[in-house]
């Protein structure tokens, strides 16, 4: 890809991460008004613990979001296929945790992040090119 298509690329990427964090932000305002309605039962205080960290999620997601936007080059690229690539762990343990507990909203925002780390992780020898993907890898 030439720097003028991942930038375009990134764009993209980066309109589905706007989407994602949309998404985030019902959640955590969903858990406020549960939290507070159900911290009489012992329930919200959890509930409003889980928005306060979804919360702060969302505070370094949009940032994350403003910067994959402006990347252009291959070196910024490699750094935002390794950013979704260290995401597809935690994606899957989170997406567990809300199908065992009934997070049906959580579940589908983690599943919504996975797919888009997968769908970047696709693309990666296309962002990367077989030139740069020998240095892409980091030494042990």
């Amino acid at each position: 890809m030439t720097d003028g298509e991942i930038s375009s690329y990134m764009k993209k990427v980066s309109g589905f991460m706007v989407g994602s964090f949309i998404l985030w932000i019902i959640i955590v305002c969903y858990q406020l008004i549960a939290g507070i309605f159900t911290m009489f039962w012992g329930y919200g205080i959890g509930t409003l613990l889980l928005m306060v960290y979804n919360l702060i999620g969302c505070i370094r997601y949009a940032k994350q979001i403003s910067v994959i936007r402006n990347c252009s080059t291959k070196d910024e690229a490699a750094w935002v296929v390794r950013y979704f690539e260290n995401s597809i762990p935690i994606c899957w343990v989170f997406l567990f945790v809300n199908l065992i507990f009934g997070g049906v909203l959580g579940f589908a925002g983690n599943l919504y992040d996975l797919i888009l780390a997968y769908r970047v992780k696709k693309k990666k020898d296309e962002l990367l090119g077989q030139t740069f993907y020998g240095n892409y890898r980091e030494e042990p």
